[in-house]
């Protein structure tokens, strides 16, 4: 994924920078610096091969297991299913044949009275359709930021100020984020979150610390903010809490992208994701996503050298039925 390479390169060339100028090699670092931006190419061990990806997108939502109160309706021949109301509204109403409408989920009350197990059977159903059902995904902006301050050390603290401090990284992440691009079939399942599955969401009711669901115009807004994940350097995508609805950086990907030269100072890194927040807004009428944002909080931890960097990255998107 070239967000993910930009933002290695980004931590490749801080880890490079201390690791050099420790060794009192200023020119040297900018040198590095600037070639790796330049020529460095990563390769995401998430994406899956477009042959795949091809197959991946047919896949129905209706083979999403709900609940056993819950008994979504098929999806008549040409139209494409679509989300069911939480459990105990399950009625639907069938779009006329050659209508582009699709089956429209039950009213379910007031969405605000939704439980948070409701909730986040929901935005699963909702979100996980996006893959499946979109016909175009148009991401609006990906921003990678720096979400609080840094823990440097003081033996290489003075070097870190003199390249700029936390201004300078955060600079740095900033550049190296994404603007607006479209994509269509294949794409979508490589682009979206979760990127390279096949699915958006498998997160549950433990997964997460708040869900809510407010209701207006016609319109669902849906927001979840999950449960921290503790520090690891094993994490895979579709374990823990938020790698089972973001496009969460590995420390395997990080690890292996660092150059030598500053593994043997730093160390290997671990990484830990702080509470995470995902808002979607809903079509009632037909379960669609509408409109997607995405805050991943990541922060990555040099242990050896007592280094903490805490990151962020906010992508939005607009879905197209």
């Amino acid at each position: 994924m070239s967000n993910m390479k930009k933002i290695i390169i980004a931590v490749a060339a801080l880890t490079i920078a201390i690791s050099v100028i420790t060794a009192n090699n200023l020119s040297s670092v900018m040198l590095i610096m600037a070639s790796r931006q330049g020529n460095a190419q990563v390769q995401s061990g998430n994406t899956v091969a477009q042959d795949n990806a091809s197959q991946n997108t047919n896949t129905n939502t209706n083979n999403v297991t709900p609940n056993n109160n819950t008994t979504p309706t098929a999806a008549p021949s040409g139209n494409t299913a679509t989300t069911a109301a939480p459990s105990g509204n399950t009625a639907t109403t069938a779009a006329p044949s050659g209508d582009n409408k699709q089956d429209a989920p039950a009213a379910s009350g007031n969405a605000s009275s939704w439980t948070k197990a409701q909730t986040v059977e929901y935005f699963n159903k909702a979100v996980n359709g996006v893959k499946s059902g979109a016909k175009t995904v148009n991401q609006k902006e990906v921003t990678n930021y720096l979400a609080g301050a840094t823990t440097i050390t003081s033996g290489i603290k003075s070097v870190y100020n003199i390249l700029g401090g936390d201004e300078w990284l955060d600079g740095m992440l900033k550049d190296n984020s994404q603007g607006a691009a479209s994509y269509e079939g294949a794409d979508i399942t490589a682009k979206f979150p979760v990127e390279g599955q096949t699915w958006s969401s498998k997160l549950t009711e433990a997964d997460v610390s708040s869900a809510t669901c407010t209701e207006a115009n016609g319109v669902y807004t849906i927001e979840i903010k999950t449960v921290a994940d503790a520090k690891s350097d094993n994490v895979k995508v579709g374990e823990g809490h938020a790698p089972k609805a973001f496009n969460v950086i590995l420390p395997g990907v990080v690890n292996d992208n660092i150059p030598g030269i500053a593994k043997n100072l730093v160390g290997t890194a671990a990484m830990d994701y702080p509470e995470s927040t995902v808002k979607i807004t809903v079509d009632v009428a037909t379960g669609h996503v509408l409109t997607a944002e995405y805050d991943l909080k990541w922060t990555i931890n040099f242990d050896k050298m007592g280094i903490i960097l805490p990151f962020g990255s906010k992508a939005v998107y607009d879905i197209v039925w």
